[in-house]
């Protein structure tokens, strides 16, 4: 069995990241925080044991924090740091407070000049990242997206003219859902989809959304989505018009015309794409419903 240090550890909170899949990707640093802390603050008390019976960590005092912890139980967390004992935070899986619970607690922290201390690890970021096959420069992560449609979209619209990979978290019961609206916004960019990253049933789909669209397979398992950057950037500005005229064209065919049939139609007198108009209509309705 592999030996792991106990070590004295000062009174400090200890972001510690775990694996994401396979048990084996944990470094050996936060396996010795693990077994040396005086409390391990966790998403769910019973994954967080299942990771320590398997490094045989035994005799922990595990404390539950995600994002309905009352900030009573919080405060009672860093007046533990104030008298002398040492937290490590972890999420269920992989790197804390990226896109999991925990930040309220290392903001409550810091306001109380206790130090934090990071101990990197496994992400699904990066592992997606570097498994995808996309060239890139530059990423951008923006975790999960809205469950609402339209607050779907419109997210998916700020995000459509940034030169960049964009990297998503997305559940396998929404995937086809998310896929469709992806289309709708960017149109038939490249894409990544990657599923159960470090575990037997590791799979890298590389096609583009049209295709992926079509995809019958019923996904399972965590889900990461990474979209290509827009392969004409030129053209993209040009797609900008007077929002005034469409508003304008909007009030004379009020109760005529659907949503798909106003935006086959702005796509025939603009000569642009129809899903452009498209996602632009709902966009529109969904600003005057707030």
């Amino acid at each position: 069995m592999l030996k792991i240090d106990n070590i004295l550890l000062p009174p400090q909170l200890y972001i510690v990241s775990t694996p994401i899949g396979n048990l084996k990707d944990i470094t050996l640093r936060a396996l010795s925080i693990l077994k040396s802390s005086d409390i391990i603050a966790c998403e769910d008390t019973r994954i967080t044991k299942k990771l320590l019976s398997s490094y045989e960590i035994k005799s922990k005092k595990l404390v539950s924090v995600h994002d309905y912890t009352p900030e009573q139980k919080l405060i009672f967390l860093i007046n533990k740091i104030k008298k002398g004992e040492s937290i490590a935070l972890v999420s269920d899986s992989g790197t804390p407070v990226i896109s999991d619970p925990g930040v309220k607690l290392i903001i409550l922290a810091i306001k109380n000049d206790i130090k934090i201390i990071p101990i990197p690890g496994p992400s699904a970021i990066t592992a997606s990242l570097v498994g995808a096959g996309l060239a890139h420069k530059n990423f951008l992560f923006l975790g999960f997206l809205p469950n609402k449609k339209n607050q779907r979209i419109n997210s998916l619209t700020k995000y459509s003219k940034i030169d960049s990979l964009l990297v998503f978290y997305e559940s396998a019961k929404r995937i086809n859902q998310t896929i469709t609206d992806m289309f709708s916004v960017f149109g038939n960019r490249k894409c990544i989809i990657a599923r159960e990253l470090t575990k037997i049933y590791e799979t890298f789909y590389r096609g583009n959304l049209e295709e992926f669209k079509k995809i019958k397979e019923n996904l399972k398992g965590e889900i990461t989505i990474i979209i290509g950057s827009p392969e004409n950037k030129e053209n993209l500005e040009e797609y900008e018009i007077d929002e005034d005229q469409i508003k304008k064209i909007i009030l004379l065919t009020k109760k005529k015309f659907s949503t798909k049939d106003l935006s086959i139609l702005l796509s025939i007198i603009y000569k642009k794409p129809k899903k452009f108009f498209y996602t632009k209509l709902i966009k529109m309705s969904d600003n005057k419903k707030n």
